[in-house]
């Protein structure tokens, strides 16, 4: 009869389970390190669609909100990117099995993005309701102070 090796770590102490080698491949770290650079590139496209909005959206509060919305998002995304890079490394270290998939937050972040559209859409097309001055005198504008030529009509 031949001895069995000893697999429970630690000098038959029990201290870890045994260790299944082919979560361990390089390939696998590789794969996590892919998929932690892939949520950073969506979160850069977010924040440039961001910046883009503030810079060359023109000024006004609809515009900051539309930028606000999409910084917000990048953010997150960076923040839950950073999470999931470590945790699924963890993961790895220790050997579980399991699935490593996450089928939660793209749906999340496209249902964020039509969200953040409809709201900038929603905000750039949004007209306020104008009522002209009800005397005969010239109007002043909002934007510039200046004084109106076009006669008022009753």
């Amino acid at each position: 009869m031949t001895a069995q090796p000893d697999t429970s770590g630690a000098g038959g102490r029990g201290a870890s389970p045994p260790v299944d080698f082919k979560l361990l491949r390089p390939k696998n770290y590789f794969a996590n390190e892919r998929t932690f650079i892939g949520w950073l590139q969506l979160a850069v496209t977010m924040g440039g669609l961001g910046l883009a909005l503030l810079n060359f959206g023109g000024s006004g509060i609809r515009i900051r909100i539309s930028a606000f919305v999409f910084e917000t998002g990048a953010l997150a995304l960076i923040v839950y990117a950073y999470i999931m890079f470590w945790h699924r490394a963890d993961r790895l270290r220790r050997g579980e099995r399991g699935t490593w998939d996450d089928r939660f937050v793209p749906v999340v972040v496209v249902i964020f993005f039509i969200f953040a559209t409809a709201i900038n859409f929603g905000l750039t097309f949004h007209k306020k309701a104008y009522t002209p001055p009800v005397d005969n005198l010239s109007a002043v504008t909002m934007s510039w102070g200046q004084k109106s030529t076009i006669p008022r009509q009753l």
